[in-house]
C-alpha cells in the first residue's frame, strides 16, 4: 500500500503552473503555485476566479527552497469530498543539505489545504517534514511518510513512522501514524492503517479457525516470543504469548483496530503446524471485542484466518488454526483485519462510536514437539539431524528449566547431541553456566593431559608408534569460550578447582582465573601455590605472574607484600609472589620492604638466595639500593657458583653493576665467567657504555681462557662494543684461534668495528682456501663492511660459481659474495651480476642477485 501510493504520486509531473482545487461541501476552494521563489497559496470561497496571486507564501526551510524548482502538486480528494493538495520535492540526484543528512535519497513534502467554510481565509498547513529519510542507529532507523489509502469513495491521507525494527516479518510497516479527518482538516492521532498490500492480502491462503470443546494442554515450550507490536494498551503485547490466560494484547488503536500486529520471532528449524488462538482473557479486558478476520505473515507466507463465531461472546474459547503445510521461519506475525465490533466502533467521529479494543489473550504455535516434556527434548538431541536441532531451538527458546534438563541429560547424550546442548545451556544466565561450563573444563582439561601422558609413553621400546595429536578438544574449547564471556562472574568456581581440583585442572583453572578475574586470582594462586610442586607450580606461578600485570590486581598486590601478609604464607609463596611480578615489583608499593624481609632472614639457604636474585634486579633497576647491594654481593661472594651464575644473568640491565660483571668475567667457575661475559655483551648491544678497561679484561678472556665458549663469549662482547685499538687487535690475533667459531665471532666484530687497519689479516682469512667456509664466508661479509673494493672481482667469481656449485662451500661463500658487492655496489654490479638473473639460474640464487642489486650502497665510490 505505501509502495503503491508512492508510485501513485510519484508519476504526477511537474508542475509550474497554479494548480486549483474546487470548493467542496463545507469546505472552500484553493489555489497552490509553487515555483523556485516558493510555495503561495490561496483560499477562495468557489474556485471561480481563485488563483495564488496575493495569497499566503508557506514556510520553507532553507535546504528545501532549492528543490522547489523540481516539485510536485498533487491533489487528493478525501473520503467526504473535501480537498487537500499535497507537495513533495524529491532531493534525488542531490547533495543531502546539513540540516537533514541522508535526505538524498528522500524527498520534502507538505499537506495543505483550504479551511473549512466560516473557518477563516488563510490555507492550512496540516504537515511538512523529508519523507523516506533514515535517523538513527542502524537496525533502529526511523523515517517519516505520508501515505494516501485509497478508498471507495475517496481516500485517506495519513502520516506516520516506518521503523526499521518494527515490520511485518520484513514487510515495512507504517506506524503511529496520524490521519486527516475530514471533518476539522486535522491531524488526529491513533489512526490504524492496514500495512499489508492488497495484492497480497487477495492472495493469501484462506484458513478457519475452529473451536475446540476443552482447553488444549499447554505445550511445556514456547516457541514464539514476541518482538515489537504497531499498538499495544499499555505497551504490554509481550502478553499475547506469555502463557497467562489471564492477560492480553488489546491494539491501542481509535476503531476496530484494523491493519494492527505484533511480530513474533521463531526459530526456523522448528516446523510450525498450526496456531492456537484464545482470545478472550479470562478477567476480560474493558471495550474488548474478537477479530472476525485476522492474518497470519512469515517472511514469504500469508494467510487469512477466519473466526467462525464472536469469540468475546465465548467464555474462555479456544480456537485452533491447522495451516496447510509445516511452516519454517525465523518471524511470524498476527496482523488484525476485520472485528467483530459493534456497529460504528471504526467511525471515529460517530456520536455512538464506543472504545473498541480487538484482543488476543494467547497464540501459541502447535509443533511435532507437543505433549513431550523437557526431558524428552534432551533425549532428541542426540545424533544431531534435523529433528535434533529442532528439539535444540525449542530448548534454546525456553528458559530455565529446560536449561536445567540440558544439563541432567548432558552426559548421556552422545558428541552431536553434547554440542546442540551446549548451545542450549549458552542461553542461561552466567550464574546457570558456569558451574556446568567450570565442571568441563576441569574434565576436559584432565582429559587431555591423561591423553597426551599416554602419548608420550607411546614411543618406548616394545609399544606401538606415538600417535599424531588429538584435535582440539571441542567442549573443552567451548568451556573456556564460555568461562571468558562471563568474566568475574565464573572467579569463585574457578578458584574452588585451583583450590582442590586435580593437577590439570587446577592448571586451566589458574589461567582462566588470571585472565577473568586478576584481583581474585592472586590470593588463590598463593594459597594454591603452598601445596604445589613441579611442573604445576611453575604453571601456577605463570598464572600467577599473569594475574599480577593486570591493573586490576593490583591493590591486592600491594596488600599481599605487606610484610604481616606475606610472613603469614610460606616461604615458597613469598617467593613465588616476588618473582611473578617481574620487572614491576620496582613498582609495587612494598615490593621493596618485602624483598628485604626475605633476604635478610636467617639461615639463607641456597633455593631463596638463586631465587632472589631476580626479584633483586627488578628493584635495583627502580633505584632500590638495599637491592642493589645484594646483587652485588652475590656476583662477587656468593660462596655457590650458581648463586654467582644467576646474579649474572639478571644484571645486564641494572648499569650500576658493569664494574661487577667485569670482574665476574674472571670468576673461578667457568659458567660465572660465560654468564658475565654474555650480560656484558647484552649490556653493549642495547648501548650501554661499559667500565673503563672492560675491553682489556675481554681481550685477556679471548687471549687466554681455556675454553671455547668463554674466547667466543669475549669475541662476541668485544664486537658489541665500540671499537677501540686494543679491542681490535684482539679481535686480529683471534684469528689464530684454533677454534673456527672463535675466528667467526672475530670477524664478526671486526667487521661490526669497520676495523680497516686489519684488512689485510681479513682478506687472508677470506682468500684461504683451506680456511673453514664458515669463517670464509664471515671474512667475506667483514670485507664488504669495511667496503673493500679491491675485492670485487674474487666475490664476482664466488658469486657466478654458486650458479653451478660443486658442493655446499660454493653456495655458501657464493651467497657472502653477493651480501658484500650489495653492500659495495660497483658501478658495474649490474654487469657483473647479468648471468645470474638468466632463466637458467636457480631460483634462490637468482632472487638473491636482485637483492643485492636492489641494496642501498654502504661504501663511497
Amino acid at each position: 500500500m505505501i509502495a503503491a501510493s508512492s508510485t501513485l504520486l510519484g508519476n504526477a509531473a511537474a508542475q509550474a503552473a497554479p494548480v486549483v482545487l474546487p470548493h467542496a461541501a463545507g469546505q472552500q476552494a484553493l489555489a497552490v503555485r509553487v515555483d523556485p521563489g516558493g510555495i503561495t497559496a490561496r483560499a477562495c470561497p468557489t474556485a471561480a476566479a481563485c488563483a495564488p496571486d496575493g495569497g499566503k507564501a508557506l514556510a520553507v526551510p532553507a535546504e528545501v527552497a532549492p528543490l522547489l524548482g523540481g516539485a510536485r502538486v498533487v491533489p487528493i480528494t478525501l473520503a467526504d469530498g473535501k480537498r487537500l493538495a499535497k507537495i513533495e520535492a524529491p532531493a534525488a540526484g542531490k547533495p543531502a543539505p546539513a540540516s537533514a543528512p541522508g535526505a538524498a535519497g528522500g524527498s520534502w513534502a507538505m499537506l495543505v489545504a483550504a479551511p473549512l467554510a466560516g473557518k477563516g481565509t488563510e490555507p492550512i498547513v496540516l504537515w511538512s517534514g523529508w519523507t523516506g529519510v533514515a535517523a538513527g542507529e542502524h537496525g533502529e532507523g526511523r523515517s517519516d511518510a505520508v501515505v494516501v489509502e485509497p478508498l471507495g469513495s475517496g481516500s485517506r491521507v495519513l502520516v506516520g513512522q516506518l521503523r526499521e525494527d518494527v515490520t511485518i516479518c520484513g514487510r515495512p510497516a507504517l506506524v503511529g501514524a496520524s490521519e486527516v479527518d475530514p471533518r476539522t482538516m486535522t491531524l488526529l492521532k491513533g489512526a490504524s492503517f492496514q500495512n499489508l498490500p492488497a495484492e497480497e492480502r487477495r492472495a493469501a491462503g484462506k484458513l478457519v479457525a475452529e473451536r475446540r470443546e476443552a482447553d488444549a494442554a499447554a505445550p511445556a515450550f514456547r516457541l514464539l516470543r514476541p518482538t515489537a507490536a504497531s499498538s499495544a494498551v499499555g505497551k504490554r503485547f509481550a502478553e499475547i504469548a506469555d502463557g497467562d490466560p489471564k492477560t492480553a494484547w488489546s491494539e491501542g488503536k481509535a476503531g476496530a483496530g484494523r491493519g494492527e500486529f505484533v511480530s513474533f520471532s521463531s526459530a526456523d528449524e522448528v516446523g510450525i503446524t498450526g496456531l492456537g488462538l484464545r482470545i478472550k482473557p479470562q478477567d476480560g479486558v474493558d471495550g474488548g471485542a474478537a477479530p472476525r478476520t485476522l492474518f497470519v505473515a512469515t517472511p514469504d507466507r500469508l494467510f487469512q484466518v477466519s473466526l467462525p463465531e464472536d469469540a468475546w461472546l465465548k467464555e474462555s474459547a479456544g480456537y485452533e488454526v491447522k495451516l496447510p503445510e509445516e511452516i519454517k521461519a525465523s518471524c511470524l506475525a498476527v496482523v488484525l483485519d476485520e472485528a467483530y465490533a459493534p456497529r460504528g466502533a471504526g467511525d471515529r467521529g460517530a456520536p455512538s462510536a464506543p472504545e473498541v479494543r480487538v484482543t488476543i489473550a494467547e497464540v501459541t504455535a502447535r509443533t511435532a514437539f507437543d505433549g513431550q516434556g523437557s526431558g524428552a527434548l534432551v533425549g532428541a538431541l542426540a545424533g544431531g539431524g534435523e529433528r535434533s536441532r529442532a528439539a535444540a531451538a525449542l530448548l534454546a527458546r525456553s528458559g530455565p528449566e529446560a536449561v536445567e534438563a540440558a544439563i541432567a541429560g548432558y552426559d548421556k547424550l552422545d558428541a552431536a547431541g553434547k554440542q546442540l546442548a551446549r548451545g542450549v545451556i549458552d542461553t542461561a544466565p552466567c550464574a546457570v553456566q558456569i558451574p556446568f561450563f567450570t565442571a568441563r573444563l576441569a574434565s576436559g582439561a584432565a582429559a587431555a593431559s591423561g591423553a597426551a601422558a599416554a602419548r608420550s609413553t607411546s614411543g618406548a621400546p616394545g609399544r606401538a608408534p606415538r600417535a599424531a595429536a588429538p584435535e582440539p578438544d571441542p567442549e573443552l574449547h567451548h568451556a573456556r569460550d564460555r568461562v571468558r564471556r562471563c568474566g568475574r562472574a565464573a572467579a569463585p568456581a574457578l578458584a574452588e578447582i585451583v583450590k582442590g581440583g586435580a593437577a590439570a585442572a587446577k592448571v586451566a583453572a589458574a589461567r582462566e582465573l588470571a585472565l577473568v578475574a586478576p584481583a581474585e586470582a592472586i590470593p588463590a594462586l598463593l594459597d594454591a601455590l603452598a601445596g604445589a610442586r613441579g611442573a604445576t607450580r611453575r604453571e601456577l606461578r605463570a598464572a600467577l605472574a599473569l594475574a599480577a600485570r593486570s591493573e586490576r590486581a593490583a591493590p591486592v598486590v600491594e596488600e599481599e607484600v605487606q610484610i604481616d601478609r606475606l610472613r603469614a604464607r610460606p616461604e615458597g609463596a613469598q617467593l613465588d609472589l616476588l618473582r611473578a611480578l617481574g620487572p614491576a615489583l620496582g613498582r609495587v608499593k612494598g615490593g621493596g620492604a618485602a624483598f628485604q624481609a626475605l633476604a635478610a632472614a636467617a639461615p639463607a639457604p641456597f633455593e631463596r638466595r638463586y631465587l632472589l636474585q631476580a626479584p633483586a634486579a627488578a628493584l635495583a633497576r627502580a633505584g632500590e639500593a638495599p637491592a642493589e647491594a645484594y646483587l652485588r654481593a652475590s656476583l662477587r661472594k656468593d660462596a655457590d657458583p650458581h648463586v654467582r651464575l644467576r646474579a649474572a644473568e639478571v644484571a645486564a640491565e641494572v648499569p650500576a653493576l658493569a664494574q661487577d660483571l667485569l670482574a665476574a668475567a674472571s670468576d673461578a667457575d667457568v659458567r660465572v665467567r660465560e654468564a658475565a661475559i654474555v650480560a656484558l655483551s647484552r649490556a653493549a648491544s642495547a648501548g650501554a657504555k661499559l667500565p673503563a678497561g672492560a675491553a682489556e679484561a675481554l681481550s685477556a678472556r679471548l687471549a687466554s681462557d681455556p675454553w671455547t665458549f668463554i674466547r667466543g663469549g669475549a669475541a662476541l662482547a668485544i664486537g658489541a662494543m665500540p671499537a677501540t685499538p686494543a679491542g681490535d687487535r684482539a679481535l686480529v690475533g683471534a684469528l689464530a684461534d684454533p677454534s673456527p667459531e672463535v675466528r667467526r665471532h672475530a670477524l664478526d666484530g671486526l667487521g661490526a668495528h669497520r676495523a680497516t687497519a686489519h684488512i689485510e689479516a681479513v682478506r687472508d682469512r677470506a682468500e684461504d682456501k683451506e680456511e673453514d667456509v664458515e669463517v670464509r664466508a664471515r671474512a667475506i661479509l667483514a670485507l664488504g663492511a669495511m667496503c673493500d673494493a679491491s675485492s670485487v672481482d674474487l666475490w664476482t667469481r664466488l658469486a657466478l660459481r654458486a650458479k653451478a656449485p660443486i658442493g655446499e662451500r660454493d653456495q655458501r661463500l657464493g651467497s657472502a659474495a653477493l651480501a658484500a658487492l650489495g653492500a659495495v655496489h660497483p658501478a658495474d654490479l649490474p654487469a657483473r651480476l647479468k648471468p645470474l638473473l638468466d632463466k637458467d639460474t636457480p631460483h634462490g640464487l637468482r632472487e638473491t642477485a636482485r637483492a643485492a642489486l636492489a641494496a642501498a650502497p654502504q661504501c663511497r665510490r
